[in-house]
C-alpha cells in the first residue's frame, strides 16, 4: 500500500473514533471556552467573510471586538478562515465545535503518524500510537472540549516538527516546514510558538551532534525565516496590552495550580486515574482523567527492546532532546514566563514519548522470560490500579473495572504478537484504544454521561436564541450573574447568555467573552471577562460619564436593558426610570427599551454644547462625520472603545484621540466646519504582513537554492560513486517502507 494512503487510512479511522465522545455526548466537544469564546465567534467570523467582511476589528463587539488582538482567534490563519465559513452554516453550535476539533485531531494523528515514520517507526506501531495521541487525557478532555487554540497548535507543531526533521535530512525541501510553520504561527497560539522554537532546538541539537554543519545553517534559515511570521500573529496582540488587563506578562512563580508530578506520570497508563492536582475552584483533585498517556505503554516497559535505542536506523537526537526540555518544563513552576500551567506542556511531553515509544515497538517485543515480564507487568498495572483507587477511592469499581480490561487487553496484544507478530497486536491495540475511550467517554466526569441533563449547558441552537431575542429593538446591555442562571432552557432560549453567545442573535451586545479584556471598560460596569456583572452595575450604569451630561448607559448607546430577575428582583419588578418602558418580562428577566431613539447618529454618544454633526459613514473599524463647531471649538465621545490601532484625522490631518472615561474614544475638535475620520489598523499587522512577504521571499529562494543544490551534489555523487551504494537511513525518504 502507498505510504500516503496509509497517512489517509490513520485520518480516517482516528476520525471515525474521535466522534465516539461525541455520541455519548453532544456537549463534550462544547465544554468552556469553546461555547464562551471560540464557537460563537466562527459561526459570526463565518458570515462576516460570507459577506465580505474581514474580522479584524468590530466596534460593536465592545471588550470582545478586538478579534486580531486576541491572537487566538487565527483570523490570519487560512484554515481557520475555512472554517469560520463551514461553521456559520451550522445551526447547532455544539456540531460546529465537534465538526472542527475532531477536524484537528484527525489532522493531529496523520501527523502523529508521519513523526513516527520519520523516526524510522513501522507502519503499524506508528499508527496505533497515532490514534492514540489525540485521546490522550489533556488533548480530548481539555484542549479537543474547551481550547481549540491549544489544540490547533499541538496538531501544527507536530506536523512542523515531521516536516523540519524531514527538511534537515535533506529530504524535502524548506519550502514544506515554511509554509507549516506559517500555518503553525498564525495560530496565534503562544504555545505553538514555544513549541516550533523547542522543536529547532532539538533539530539543530542532532545536526550539530552529527557535524552536519551545511545543513545545521539550512534549517536555521528557515527557522528564522518561520519565526519572523509570528509578527503578524502576535504584535496585535501586544499592541493592544496597555488598556488590557494582561498587562502582567513576564513572571516565574509556583502557585501549584494544574501543575502535575512523578506520580501522575507514573499512573498515566490508568483511565479512570484522577490526578491529585490543584485546579479550577480551588480543588486538589480533578474529576478529569488530564495526565492520561496509553493503556499499554506502561505495561509493555518490560517487554520492549531498550537496546534499540542505543544504535537507531536515524538518529534519535532531536527526539530525545525534545521531549526532555518537555519533562523538565511539565514539572516545572506553575508559572514561567509568558507560559503557565504546565499541564499544558503534557500533550507534548506525550507525543515525544510516544513517538519513542513506536521506535522502541518496531524493533519488536522480548519472547523470553515470559513468567518474570508478565509479573512486572502485573505489577505496573497493580501500580497505576493503585494510585487510582489511593486518589479516588469512592470510584472504586469504576477503577477496578478498568483495571481488569487493561490486563485483558494487554495479555491479550501479547498473546495476538506472539501469534500474529504486528498485525494481530495492532489489532488488540487498536480495539483497546477504542475500548478505553468509549468507556471514559461514557463515565468521567463521573457519573457520566447519565448526568448530563442535571448540569446547566451552555446554548447551541441559534435559531433559538434569534427567536428568544427577536423583539430586542437595537443594541442590548445584560445585568447578570452566570452563577445565577437556573436551567439549560434559559440559556438555549436566549433569555440570557454569557460570553460570545450573543453575538449569534444578530444585535448588538455589550457581553462578550475576551481573553484580553479592556480595563476601564470592565470597571466601570464591574464587569469579567465574559458578561458577568457585581449586582453595584446597575447603579454604576447611570452615574455621568465623566465631562459630559449623559450616563453611562447612553453613552454605551444601549438600546435594551435586559436585567436577570434573580440578581434585580426588586428592580425588575418596578417601574422603569425615565425615558424607558418595559418591553417583556418572564420568569428569567425584565427587558426595558427606550421610550424615543438616541438623538446622535452613527456611533456618536456624546457633542458638546453648540456642535453639530453629520454621520457619513460608520463601520467595525471606521467612522466618519461631518461637523460645525462654534467658536471655542467641541468634543465628540463616540461608543468606540480606544483600542491602540486607532487614530483619528480632521480634513486628512492626524489629530490626538483621547482614551477617556469607560475607554471610550474622545476627540477635540477645532472651530467651523471639519470632517473628523476615525481608522483602526491593528497595531503591528502592516509590519507583520511586510514581514510575512520578506519571509515568503527569502523561503522561495532558499528553496530554488537548495534545489539547484540538491541537483549539483546529486551529478556530482553519481559520477563519483559505485552504482550499488545504498543511502543511509538517514538519507532516505520518508514515505516508503513498511
Amino acid at each position: 500500500m502507498p505510504e500516503w494512503l496509509f497517512v489517509l487510512g490513520v485520518g480516517v479511522v482516528g476520525m471515525v473514533i474521535f466522534t465516539i465522545p461525541y455520541w455519548f455526548n453532544p456537549y463534550f466537544y462544547y465544554i468552556g471556552d469553546n461555547p464562551e469564546s471560540f464557537v460563537p465567534n466562527w459561526h459570526h467570523f463565518g458570515e462576516m467573510l460570507r459577506a465580505g467582511h474581514w474580522p479584524i476589528m468590530e466596534s460593536s463587539g465592545w471588550y470582545g471586538g478586538n478579534y486580531a488582538g486576541e491572537a487566538a482567534y487565527s483570523v490570519w490563519n487560512p484554515i481557520s478562515l475555512l472554517n469560520f465559513v463551514i461553521v456559520s452554516l451550522f445551526n447547532d453550535l455544539s456540531a460546529g465545535a465537534a465538526f472542527v476539533m475532531i477536524e484537528y485531531m484527525t489532522l493531529l494523528a496523520m501527523g502523529a503518524y508521519l513523526l513516527g515514520r520519520e523516526y524510522n517507526a513501522s507502519r503499524i506501531p506508528a499508527a496505533v500510537v497515532a490514534i492514540a495521541i489525540p485521546l490522550t487525557g489533556f488533548t480530548l478532555y481539555y484542549e479537543a472540549s474547551g481550547w481549540p487554540a491549544g489544540l490547533a497548535a499541538f496538531m501544527y507543531a507536530t506536523w512542523f516538527w515531521w516536516a523540519a526533521r524531514r527538511f534537515a535530512r535533506g529530504a524535502s525541501s524548506p519550502l514544506l516546514p515554511f509554509l507549516v510553520g506559517v500555518l503553525a504561527m498564525t495560530n496565534g497560539n503562544p504555545y505553538v510558538a514555544l513549541g516550533l522554537l523547542i522543536i529547532m532546538i532539538g533539530i539543530l541539537t542532532e545536526l550539530l551532534v552529527r557535524k552536519e554543519i551545511k545543513r545545521f545553517w539550512h534549517v536555521s534559515l528557515m527557522g528564522i525565516c518561520v519565526g519572523a511570521v509570528s509578527a503578524l500573529a502576535f504584535l496585535p496582540l501586544l499592541g493592544a496590552l496597555p488598556v488590557t488587563d494582561r498587562q502582567e506578562l513576564a513572571a516565574i512563580a509556583n502557585d501549584t495550580f494544574m501543575v502535575p508530578s512523578l506520580t501522575d506520570l507514573a499512573a498515566s497508563s490508568a483511565p479512570t486515574f484522577l490526578p491529585a492536582i490543584t485546579n479550577w475552584g480551588g480543588a486538589v483533585r480533578e474529576s478529569l482523567p488530564s495526565t492520561y498517556f496509553l493503556w499499554f505503554a506502561i505495561p509493555l516497559l518490560p517487554w520492549l527492546r531498550w537496546k534499540a535505542l542505543r544504535k537507531p536506523a536515524r538518529s534519535l537526537i532531536s527526539l530525545l532532546t525534545v521531549t526532555g526540555i518537555y519533562a523538565v518544563l511539565v514539572l516545572g513552576p506553575s508559572n514561567l514566563w509568558l507560559f503557565r500551567w504546565p499541564i499544558r506542556l503534557i500533550e507534548y511531553l506525550y507525543l515525544g514519548l510516544g513517538v519513542a515509544l513506536a521506535v522502541l515497538l518496531s524493533a519488536g517485543l522480548h519472547k523470553d522470560k515470559i513468567k518474570e515480564r508478565s509479573l512486572a507487568t502485573l505489577g505496573l498495572i497493580g501500580v497505576g490500579a493503585y494510585l487510582s483507587f489511593a486518589v479516588r477511592p469512592e470510584y472504586s469499581r469504576m477503577h477496578l473495572l478498568a483495571t481488569f480490561a487493561v490486563l485483558v487487553l494487554v495479555f491479550a496484544l501479547l498473546h495476538f504478537y506472539r501469534k500474529k507478530g504486528w498485525a494481530g497486536a495492532g489489532a488488540v491495540m487498536l480495539v483497546g484504544t477504542i475500548a478505553v475511550v468509549t468507556y471514559q467517554a461514557a463515565r468521567i466526569p463521573y457519573p457520566g454521561v447519565a448526568n448530563i441533563d442535571a448540569v446547566i449547558q451552555p446554548a447551541t441552537s441559534v435559531s433559538r436564541i434569534k427567536e428568544g431575542t427577536k423583539e430586542y429593538q437595537g443594541s442590548y446591555l445584560q445585568l447578570a450573574q452566570q452563577g445565577l442562571v437556573g436551567s439549560t432552557s434559559e440559556q438555549d432560549d436566549g433569555e440570557i447568555s454569557f460570553g460570545n453567545i450573543s453575538v449569534v442573535s444578530g444585535h448588538e451586545s455589550l457581553t462578550r467573552y475576551s481573553g484580553i479584556g479592556f480595563s476601564k471598560f470592565f470597571k466601570s460596569m464591574c464587569m469579567d471577562y465574559k458578561g458577568s456583572v457585581c449586582k453595584d452595575a446597575y447603579q454604576k450604569i447611570w452615574r455621568p460619564l465623566k465631562g459630559t451630561d449623559i450616563p453611562l448607559i447612553d453613552a454605551f448607546r444601549v438600546q435594551n436593558l435586559v436585567l436577570q430577575n434573580k440578581l434585580y428582583p426588586e428592580i425588575a419588578r418596578g417601574t422603569p426610570p425615565a425615558g424607558w418602558k418595559v418591553l417583556l418580562r418572564d420568569n428569567v428577566r425584565t427587558v426595558w427599551t427606550r421610550e424615543a431613539p438616541l438623538p446622535n447618529p452613527g456611533r456618536v454618544a456624546w457633542t458638546s454644547a453648540g456642535l453639530q454633526v453629520q454621520s457619513l459613514s460608520s463601520g467595525g473599524t471606521d467612522e466618519s462625520i461631518k461637523f460645525t463647531a462654534p467658536g471655542n471649538g467641541g468634543e465628540v465621545v463616540f461608543a468606540r472603545l480606544a483600542w491602540p490601532g486607532y487614530t483619528a484625522t480632521i480634513d486628512g490631518k492626524k489629530v490626538d484621540l483621547i482614551d477617556g472615561d469607560a475607554g471610550l474614544i474622545t476627540v477635540k475638535l477645532p472651530p467651523g466646519e471639519h470632517t473628523l475620520a476615525l481608522e483602526y489598523v491593528a497595531p503591528g499587522s502592516k509590519l507583520g504582513l511586510y514581514v510575512l512577504i520578506g519571509a515568503a521571499g527569502v523561503a522561495v529562494v532558499h528553496t530554488i537554492f537548495w534545489w539547484r543544490t540538491r541537483r549539483r551534489d546529486r551529478r556530482n555523487s553519481a559520477a563519483d560513486e559505485p552504482d550499488d551504494k545504498t543511502p543511509s537511513a538517514d538519507n532516505e525518504p520518508v514515505l516508503t517502507g513498511n
